[in-house]
């Protein structure tokens, strides 16, 4: 059980890179080599998957030390919060593309 935190950790990087490459139009070299950190920083507007990524990124990279930084945070507080950031990231990306689909006539509807 040990070594699924990190695991855990990497997993939301490659999600957070493909969320935005794919989805928010950011070139791979701009993401490839960036850390996570920065990513998150960097391209992410939404507050909501911004604060639940960085959350995972703490408490994976926790993980890897000796000495537990969260004493009061175990892998089921890192996969609800990955859960948390997968959904945000559905909600913008179903928002966006329903709101594309159909665009506005005019003011009043």
């Amino acid at each position: 059980m040990e070594i699924c935190g990190p695991g855990y950790r990497k997993a939301l990087e490659f999600l957070i890179k493909d969320y935005l490459i794919r989805e928010k139009g950011e070139k791979f070299e701009a993401v490839e080599n960036k850390s996570l950190g920065k990513c998150i920083a960097e391209f992410i507007d939404d507050k909501r998957i911004k604060d639940c990524a960085n959350k995972v990124t703490w408490l994976g990279n926790g993980e890897i030390c000796y000495f537990k930084k969260w004493q009061d945070k175990d892998l089921s507080d890192l996969k609800a919060l990955i859960d948390l950031t997968v959904k945000w990231i559905e909600s913008e990306t179903l928002t966006r593309k329903i709101v594309e689909e159909r665009p506005e006539k005019d003011a009043n509807g």
